[in-house]
């Protein structure tokens, strides 16, 4: 059987929207702005597989889609896996296998396909646009770090698919050195950097708590042991014992929450709480409830809270394992929270000193990412130079 080529003619594109199919796994609070940008652009379908346990509070899109963007479960079964490390459970990981999409992709008849990192949805998606010669996207998102420990199989899956990808996403500078390391050419990449709608963030917001005292450390993200969460415990109760007043507070949910509550007591930590999950909403107040975001991951592709921590004013202290820490933070900044001198002594510092007034300079604003990502695609798709 032939499938016709979907990839219209050039004239015929450049006097309607083209088709844009974005393929994810769920639909995360902060591709919301950017999915209605591309919404502008183009026709705009999001084909996602599912919702994952640990993403309850991600609802897809939150009701706010535009007319230019269209959202849609596809068909498939999603497995549950967890990461180990030194004999201990890392992470918690979903893999999602979706049949679906081949069957929405032959609906949509899209003109250019996104799809969100390598896996399944990635195979469906080239086979598709090879067979019927439309544009097609990877959006990629990890580091030599967070990429270091694949399984023979995940390796022999990649040197096989990669270089069949004719174009890439990447999150910023450390996507961009692993993919090259893979052997993409650099002319096939579009850097950019992973990104929030920062108009939320910047608008004046009333704290979500007043504590005391000050100054208040936030660490917000899931509760997994990946996230070095408890390291940071045993950071702040060597802080505390040598006197240093200040308030700890930790936003977030997971596997590793009772473990991290029980530390707390063991340690007997002061003025630290716990407070689990916040819908995203809310964050802003969060964050303006803060004087300074510590950021101690083990293993993150990027790492949003550091640009939502910045957009509202707060200061970061940021892990060298994020691949954001490099790009946006200065690099008195990072720490290695594997290396408890280190960790140590810089939070003792922004503890007593501060670090400083915030520079968002570094931060591309999430306008121009999606210009960066709707200029690329119409260039392949219909010829134009820009819109």
């Amino acid at each position: 059987m032939t499938i016709e080529s979907r990839n219209p003619p050039a004239d015929d594109v450049a006097h309607r929207r083209p088709k844009l199919a974005f393929l994810t796994n769920v639909v995360a609070p902060y591709r919301v702005a950017l999915m209605e940008h591309l919404g502008r652009v183009f026709e705009t379908t999001i084909l996602y597989s599912g919702d994952e346990p640990n993403r309850k509070e991600w609802k897809a899109l939150d009701g706010r889609a535009t007319d230019g963007v269209r959202v849609k479960k596809s068909w498939g079964i999603m497995l549950s896996l967890t990461r180990k490390r030194d004999g201990g459970s890392f992470d918690h990981r979903f893999v999602h296998f979706t049949p679906g999409y081949v069957v929405d992709l032959l609906k949509i008849r899209p003109d250019a396909i996104v799809s969100a990192e390598l896996g399944f949805r990635t195979v469906v998606a080239l086979a598709y646009a090879k067979l019927t010669r439309v544009s097609l996207w990877v959006l990629w998102g990890g580091t030599r770090h967070t990429e270091a420990e694949l399984g023979v199989i995940k390796r022999l899956f990649r040197s096989m698919v990669v270089p069949l990808v004719p174009r890439w996403l990447s999150y910023g500078t450390t996507s961009t050195e692993y993919l090259l390391d893979v052997g993409v050419r650099e002319e096939r990449i579009l850097q950019m950097q992973n990104c929030v709608d920062e108009t939320v963030y910047r608008s004046p917001r009333h704290p979500y708590l007043n504590l005391q005292p000050r100054p208040v450390l936030l660490c917000a993200g899931r509760l997994v042991p990946g996230k070095g969460v408890d390291l940071l415990l045993e950071i702040v109760a060597s802080l505390q014992e040598e006197g240093l007043q200040f308030s700890l507070l930790i936003v977030g949910t997971g596997v590793d929450a009772p473990r991290l509550v029980a530390k707390v007591q063991s340690l007997n930590l002061k003025n630290t709480l716990l407070i689990g999950a916040v819908e995203p909403s809310k964050m802003p107040s969060v964050y303006r409830s803060a004087d300074l975001v510590v950021f101690p991951t083990l293993a993150d592709v990027w790492g949003l809270v550091i640009n939502e921590a910045l957009w509202s004013g707060i200061p970061v202290l940021g892990s060298v394992y994020a691949g954001a820490s490099r790009e946006l933070l200065a690099p008195e900044h990072v720490f290695d929270p594997l290396d408890r001198a280190d960790f140590l002594a810089k939070l003792r510092s922004a503890i007593r000193t501060g670090l400083g007034p915030v520079d968002t300079s570094r931060l591309l604003k999430m306008d121009a990412v999606a210009d960066l990502i709707a200029s690329d695609i119409l260039r392949r798709v219909s010829g134009l130079l820009e819109y």
